[in-house]
């Protein structure tokens, strides 16, 4: 056999690159400490606290049949099938905007959510918020009825004090709300504004596309949406803007499809886009990037005007950047970067951030008019709802006037500004000093407990509503369900101010849609609620050209520059957003994508700003408390655990917002760290600050060092100029320089399917279909929507921040992240890692009571009542992807869970709910496939469903298309062509347990003239 040996060395964390001792022993031990119960009361109460609705899921579906009578339907309603569920299509609200959605209802209760194919804003996948939105609908911790001083009330209550208190039409009214593309809710404030002449409407956000607004208005004098066009882009340069995460896009799940088909390879005769990326913390678009500069927060700016004094060599419209000189004008980048966008005019793309300032936003327009882009891969639109004004600035005005009594009464619609706005702004004193206060919000939050009335808003699953898409397109929200907890939406609370009786949204939303609909009203209703989409909507682009000189917006960015020394980049948690998804517990324990930190929020920095804190950047495994450091910035000081982040800058410290909260709900009160008082209205982006060591630790769990690859070649990568040299480089013995052992015998027996094994081989018939799956790398970018629609699908249930330390996640698709080259730039990679389903299945050979066996259809599947729990098959498992239920959550959640028939309207009818001493595992949906068998069986009498007909939970939610899914003996199938890609390979292909789920290798573009991050280490296949 041949020495040489291509392989890359991967590594999840700084300890397995070091490779210290205590690593070493850490990995070595099978079984973690405490494995073997949850005997102390306070990990027990800790967990009843914190699972909420999501492990009553699982609790309440594994009790035995209830003893309670129950009668048919006299009649059975028209279309209701049981058991087989209806699928309506709708849209979820996200700020201004709104995303396409199908919504599956199971006689009658909303269950899970997929993207509408239809809709341009989804095309088919979601992102973790839509998926995670049923859990949220379900949550017994939402708000259950209106308050009148903290006292419980009614809606009756509410609509009589609310005809008397707002008879006085002209009292002087502050409202603020938070974004809304509703046309209905806009119609209705339009109206309350002629009826309440001394009434001022603000809105307030706490992360927003104001500064991007402001930046237009610069550039071209009009305040205009940005849409920029990934999939026309040859070139795309995100400055600190992580556009491919939900986060920081609305449009997340559309503009990552895009971009990800840029970047779809076949065969050596496709090209891939190419992607520059400038940011301070590793982001999940950063990750996604062939290029990646790790620069402070402060320094974007500098760079941005570096690269367009440099284009201003070349293209006209960048007269106010000729004469910039600063750090980065001789900067490796700067020529290389402007050389490649100059190449490729009307086909680049240049986008940042939305937090950095308006003058930021100008610049980049005036580069993209430069390069022609404009009309071509960005386009700018106007909004029907759009501010005439600088809302930020109109907020913080009407928060002052408030505390100078120009107001009597406030109504505050969704926002939660007492915990949000800026710390400077004083809004408690505010509210608690005005006479009147009226808060509308899902739960009872730190806006509501200062507010004379509460009322309980609507989910959006039980409301009518509507909404535009990011890009234009009207959609009807349709309830799902009658109000569970009685609530009403914006719309109806609207309808209540200003005409003061019971409201009905069903009336509302058609009065709006009755002018907008031509022709037949009716027809075009029904056909608008059946599609999800009125294909008669979209913004019209806006034909813009520059107002003039940008050099004065961009003079206070020169004047003041980087900021010195460490900074702080407060940001929106990539989880949990601004706050308001902070009670859901599958985002509280989904791996975050980059520091796989679940439970808590934490300030990222670098291994050396760590060092030069006194800070050792490698772990203790022998506990999971890590370092915490006291942060003062504008007189105020928090105390955070302290995260060493590899490519992370330096002298910069990253954080998230979302955390700290109190008596909101047991999953969010208690967890985390509160980072909005950082904030001030001049600071609310990135500011100085003191950074110190306490001395003292916390205790973090996180899974990036859970199932170790202990040298082993998970991921296979090569840039496209390799790929085109060598398309087999993905192959066993590119990667290792010589052939997987056995396979020489095997082939020399006839034995085409892998090496030679000492087990039987034995394959399904033919008549049954072959099930077979594979993951693109090329498309996965970290998000973990795969894993939320998982859980979601399959009632996997949620174990809490101490159980995640004790290794002991649930989840059946983890997504790991792997990092090549040295710590200060690394390269990241994600690979989503299920059950393999092999055809020699290691865990089939071990287990006593043959709970894990092979179907016909070669899925390796999970007999739970057979299972005794001896953890053979888990420990026998090459690829750690099988879960054991330590513990009867059914039992824990029988006695003492809230509200038992309102957490079981989310389970999945389809799926066995697991009970303690149980192994589970992925399953590859086999109830979905199941149900596709049938019917193909009742149509066409084959038990093999057309292509396409299948699709598992993570591979219909994911936004990429990363994941293939089919019959392996149709060799026309999307899976079976993966499959044939040179790019195709298997993990521990040596370990010959031929596994049914194979991977795509991961695929880069860097440019020739710019060394990637890890080129010392990087493969060279």
């Amino acid at each position: 056999m041949s020495d040489q040996s291509n392989q890359t060395t991967y590594w999840k964390s700084l300890n397995e690159l070091a490779q210290n001792k205590e690593y070493e022993k850490y990995v070595e031990r099978e079984f973690p400490e405490n494995a073997s119960e949850m005997t102390d009361q306070v990990s027990r109460r800790s967990f009843l606290r914190v699972m909420g609705a999501s492990i009553a899921l699982a609790g309440f579906a594994s009790c035995r049949k209830p003893v309670q009578k129950i009668l048919p339907f006299s009649r059975m309603p028209e279309d209701i099938v049981l058991g087989e569920p209806l699928f309506y299509a709708s849209a979820m609200p996200f700020q201004d905007s709104v995303t396409g959605l199908l919504v599956e209802n199971n006689e009658g209760r909303p269950r899970k959510v997929e993207g509408n194919r239809e809709h341009p804003s989804s095309g088919g996948g979601t992102n973790i918020y839509h998926q995670a939105s049923v859990l949220n609908l379900y949550d017994p911790d939402r708000s259950r009825s209106p308050l009148r001083g903290g006292e419980q009330a009614t809606l009756a209550d509410f609509v009589l004090f609310a005809e008397e208190h707002f008879a006085d039409r002209n009292q002087p009214i502050l409202f603020i709300d938070e974004a809304s593309s509703s046309p209905t809710y806009h119609r209705l404030k339009e109206q309350i504004l002629e009826e309440f002449p001394n009434a001022e409407w603000v809105t307030y956000e706490p992360f927003s596309d104001n500064n991007a607004l402001e930046g237009t208005q610069i550039a071209f004098g009009q305040r205009l949406r940005t849409v920029n066009h990934y999939d026309r882009a040859n070139i795309v340069l995100s400055l600190d803007n992580d556009f491919m995460s939900p986060q920081n896009n609305k449009n997340s799940v559309e503009d990552t499809y895009k971009i990800a088909e840029t970047r779809k390879v076949s065969s050596t005769d496709d090209e891939m886009s190419r992607i520059y990326c400038v940011e301070n913390s590793f982001s999940n678009t950063g990750s996604f990037a062939d290029h990646r500069l790790r620069v402070k927060t402060s320094q974007i700016p500098s760079f941005l005007y570096a690269l367009a004094a440099r284009l201003s060599q070349d293209v006209d419209g960048l007269s106010s950047f000729e004469e910039i000189s600063n750090d980065f004008s001789d900067h490796e980048w700067i020529d290389i970067l402007a050389d490649d966008l100059l190449e490729n005019t009307e086909n680049s793309v240049i986008t940042a951030g939305s937090q950095h300032s308006p003058a930021v936003h100008a610049a980049v327009a005036a580069i993209n008019m430069a390069l022609g882009n404009i009309g071509n891969t960005v386009t700018y639109h106007e909004l029907p709802f759009g501010s005439d004004r600088n809302e930020n600035e109109s907020f913080t005005a009407a928060i002052n006037d408030l505390n100078s009594g120009t107001y009597s009464t406030a109504v505050i619609l969704g926002t939660n500004p007492v915990y949000t706005a800026p710390a400077n702004l004083n809004i408690q004193q505010a509210l608690e000093s005005v006479e009147t206060a009226i808060n509308l919000s899902d739960y009872v939050t730190e806006t509501s407990r200062l507010s004379n009335w509460h009322v309980n808003r609507a989910h959006f699953l039980e409301t009518w509503g509507d909404g535009l898409s990011y890009t234009g397109q009207r959609s009807i929200i349709q309830p799902q369900i009658q109000p569970l907890f009685g609530g009403i939406s914006e719309i109806e609370f609207l309808d209540i101010i200003l005409n003061g009786d019971d409201p009905v949204g069903y009336d509302l939303v058609r009065e709006t849609w009755a002018d907008v609909i031509d022709g037949d009203f009716e027809d075009q209703w029904e056909q608008i609620l059946h599609d999800g989409i009125d294909p008669d909507s979209g913004f019209e682009a806006t034909s813009v050209s520059l107002t003039g000189d940008l050099s004065a917006a961009i003079q206070d960015d020169l004047a003041n520059g980087p900021i010195d020394g460490i900074e702080i980049s407060i940001k929106p948690d990539n989880k949990l957003f601004d706050g308001r998804y902070a009670n859901n517990s599958w985002l509280q324990e989904l791996p975050e994508s980059m520091t796989k930190v679940t439970w808590d929020n934490v300030a990222l920095m670098s291994p050396a700003t760590a060092r030069n804190l006194g800070i050792d950047p490698e772990r203790s495994f022998s506990s999971d408390d890590v370092p915490v450091v006291r942060i003062t910035a504008n007189g105020t000081t928090i105390e955070i655990a302290a995260w060493v982040q590899p490519g992370h800058a330096d002298d910069s410290i990253t954080l998230t917002t979302g955390y700290g909260r109190e008596n909101i709900g047991r999953v969010a009160d208690g967890v985390g760290v509160d980072t909005y008082p950082l904030r001030t209205t001049s600071n609310m982006f990135f500011q100085s600050a003191e950074v110190e060591a306490t001395g003292t630790t916390y205790e973090i769990a996180c899974t990036q060092d859970h199932q170790s690859l202990e040298g082993r070649d998970m991921i296979r990568t090569a840039s496209l100029e390799e790929y085109k040299e060598n398309p087999d480089f993905a192959t066993y013995q590119s990667v290792h320089g010589y052939q997987v052992p056995g396979l020489e015998e095997a082939e020399a027996e006839g034995d085409s399917k892998g090496p030679i094994s000492l087990f039987d081989e034995s394959y399904g018939p033919d008549y049954e279909p072959q099930w077979g799956m594979a993951i693109d790398l090329n498309s996965c970018f970290g998000c973990g929507v795969c894993t939320i629609a998982c859980q979601a699908e399959n009632n996997i249930p949620v174990v809490g921040k101490r159980e995640v330390a004790r290794r002991r996640v649930m989840h059946w698709i983890r997504n790991d992240r792997y990092y090549a080259g040295d710590e200060e730039n690394p390269d990241a990679y994600h690979q989503p890692v299920p059950c393999m389903h092999c055809e020699l299945a290691p865990c089939e050979q071990v287990c006593p009571v043959a709970a894990t066996t092979h179907s016909d259809d070669g899925m390796n599947q999970m007999t739970y009542n057979r299972c005794i729990g001896t953890r053979y098959c888990a420990n026998n498992c090459p690829y750690k992807v099988r879960r054991f239920n330590f513990f009867n959550y059914s039992k824990e959640y029988l006695t003492t869970g809230d509200d038992p028939e309102i957490i079981q309207m989310a389970m999945n009818p389809d799926v066995t709910v697991r009970f303690r001493g149980v192994m589970e595992k992925c399953t590859y949906c086999v109830q979905r496939v199941n149900r596709a068998k049938i019917k193909a069986k009742n149509e066409t009498g084959s038990p093999k469903p057309v292509d396409g007909s299948v699709e598992t939970a993570c591979q219909q939610a994911c936004p990429t298309k990363a994941i293939s899914f089919g019959d392996l003996t149709d060799r026309n199938s999307t899976v079976s062509q993966h499959k044939m890609d040179s790019r195709n390979y298997t993990m521990l292909e040596e370990l010959n347990v031929r596994p049914r789920t194979s991977y795509l290798a991961k695929l880069s573009n860097p440019h020739t003239e710019l060394k990637p991050s890890n080129q010392e280490n990087h493969s060279q296949h």
